[in-house]
């Protein structure tokens, strides 16, 4: 009796099945540029990151990654975004990630710096 409890047990953990990774060691949530506030940051400021195989996004598109290349704590990342308005997708050119913290990155020439899981208004 107790051998087919724990045969029971560990089958619905194996189906459970563990939570995916996050591609990028990032805290998910709000990022803001270095220097800005987190409170009242525009849309235009702000870049987020969900975790898993989402992509670094933005208020108007989310992005999935398609390619990760890790060189360090670089990170070339090429992504697929969708505009949420149009339904578009939007193919992304590779764009390079510096990751210093899971708090602090630099892409296209602007450092960030993580603000919290929602915008602050």
């Amino acid at each position: 009796m107790i051998k087919a409890r724990l045969a029971i047990v560990g089958a619905s953990i194996l189906s459970v099945g563990a939570a995916p990774a996050d591609m990028l060691p990032l805290k998910q949530g709000i990022f803001v540029p270095v220097g800005s506030a987190c409170k009242g940051a525009s849309n235009a400021e702000m870049v987020n990151y969900w975790g898993g195989k989402s992509s670094i996004g933005v208020a108007q598109a989310t992005c999935t990654i398609k390619k990760l290349v890790k060189a360090g704590t670089t990170y070339t990342v090429t992504d697929l975004c969708k505009d949420l308005q149009s339904g578009y997708a939007i193919d992304g050119e590779p764009r390079v990630l510096k990751i210093a913290s899971p708090t602090q990155f630099s892409m296209d020439g602007t450092s960030y710096r993580y603000c919290g899981p929602k915008p602050q208004w």
